[in-house]
């Protein structure tokens, strides 16, 4: 055996508006934990974990998996004082309802700001929604995640009992990551440089410019 050399492609810096990409690639890749509604009234996060189905068996078509007309996604930020940051958790449910074409897609904040979890989740259920998916717009899986989402999301479903639902892991260590980081680094420096305008997040601050 002899190893075949592979071409490397040059990466290419892009512009924040599209650096939401491959969303089905990811999608492809999240399996769902059922959520056992017995742990709703103490806030915690009980669950159980759902095997990933063999490829040709039986239950491998289940719609248990797939995101349906009747499901709901909330995509839950921290939330700040600051409105600007608020306002791009909506741009980012945009992109992501654009992308998927999810036709329930509501965002959240978990304090802070408003709408909160229990707004969020109420208007997933007055749209039709018949299963809630939580999913935080957060990197690591802290107190956070495993606490404080946990009890507000309980907190909300006591008003709609017949509604399950599941708090999904935070973004956490995924290779596209990486892309994010590295073309969100090389998009600085190129606006350092003078060759673009600031991104979306930097835009107004003046805090992408190199210190000495």
């Amino acid at each position: 055996m002899h190893p075949v050399p592979v071409p490397s492609q040059p990466f290419t810096a892009t512009p924040a508006k599209k650096l939401v990409s491959r969303s089905t690639a990811v999608r492809k890749a999240i399996h769902f934990v059922n959520l056992r509604t017995a742990g709703r009234s103490s806030g915690n996060l009980a669950m159980n974990s759902v095997p990933k189905p063999a490829p040709g068996s039986e239950t491998s078509g289940r719609e248990d998996f797939a995101v349906g007309d009747k499901d709901a996604v909330v995509i839950v930020d921290h939330g700040s004082r600051r409105q600007e940051s608020n306002l791009m958790l909506n741009d980012f449910v945009e992109m992501f309802r654009a992308k998927t074409s999810y036709r329930i897609v509501e965002p959240a904040h978990m304090e802070l700001a408003e709408p909160t979890i229990k707004d969020a989740f109420g208007k997933c259920v007055q749209q039709g929604a018949s299963r809630v998916i939580i999913s935080p717009y957060f990197l690591s899986p802290g107190r956070h995640w495993k606490q404080d989402i946990p009890a507000l999301a309980a907190e909300a479903s006591k008003e709609h009992s017949n509604i399950p639902y599941i708090v999904t892991a935070p973004l956490g260590l995924h290779e596209l990551m990486v892309d994010i980081m590295n073309d969100r680094i090389k998009y600085c420096l190129r606006h350092v440089a003078g060759d673009v305008d600031e991104c979306t997040v930097c835009a107004g601050t003046g805090k992408c410019r190199m210190y000495s």
